[in-house]
């Protein structure tokens, strides 16, 4: 592989891993927005 080639693989992989990070980020963040509103309506029952 060349090393213009091998350079653009490299970018391509950090972009597909920032992709991925974000979905991550996003399911955490859903799920801790579940798991507070269960307390809260727990808390009003």
């Amino acid at each position: 592989m060349t090393d213009k080639k091998s350079k653009e693989v490299e970018k391509e992989w950090k972009l597909v891993e920032r992709e991925e990070m974000k979905e991550e980020d996003h399911q955490i963040k859903l799920q801790e927005n579940y798991e507070q509103d269960e307390a809260y309506e727990e808390s009003e029952n």
